[in-house]
């Protein structure tokens, strides 16, 4: 889906809902963006996975993160913003079946559908810009008012329209 339409906000809650319904042992989440920086990448995982990674070379510090993840422990793999392919075995992340040994799985978001396509994904989501009705009732939420007022409500409902569906931009109101 495009900016601002929630993929972030919905993997967040995806990782919680998991913890709590006790589908994974540890869910871990990285931040990709348009220039990738494996080291960077690397220590956020390893973080969240009480890992020290004191390894010189990318190689050897995949190898490690890669060991840590397939140790048994039912893992979910939050990747987001990821903007072009990225080779997962060079951070430390398992291929498909070796994940599957370890029920373990790799959740990821993008803006960009043909990035899903080319990493296989098995499914695909499209998140798309709220309706003009759960536009409103966002915005209603987020202002914690009610419009009673007939002149103040057309103004806040033209507002809300303007935020053109995107409940990024209700956040930032």
């Amino acid at each position: 889906g495009m900016g601002g339409v929630g993929k972030t906000t919905m993997v967040k809650h995806v990782g919680v809902q998991a913890c709590k319904d006790k589908l994974f042992d540890h869910v871990i989440m990285a931040v990709i963006s348009q220039n990738p920086n494996l080291v960077k990448i690397q220590q956020q995982l390893a973080e969240m996975l009480a890992l020290n990674l004191n390894e010189q070379t990318e190689i050897t510090r995949a190898a490690r993160l890669k060991e840590r993840i397939m140790r048994g422990k039912k893992i979910l793999i939050i990747l987001d913003d990821i903007w072009r392919t990225i080779d997962l075995s060079r951070i430390g992340i398992p291929d498909h079946c070796e994940l599957q040994n370890c029920n373990s799985k790799v959740l990821l978001t993008t803006r960009i559908w043909n990035v899903c396509h080319a990493m296989k994904s098995q499914e695909k989501i499209h998140l798309d810009i709220l309706s003009e009705e759960d536009s409103w009732a966002l915005f209603v939420k987020k202002a914690n008012r009610s419009f009673e007022s007939t002149n103040l409500c057309d103004i806040a409902r033209k507002v809300a329209r303007e935020c053109g569906g995107l409940p990024l931009a209700f956040k930032v109101l």
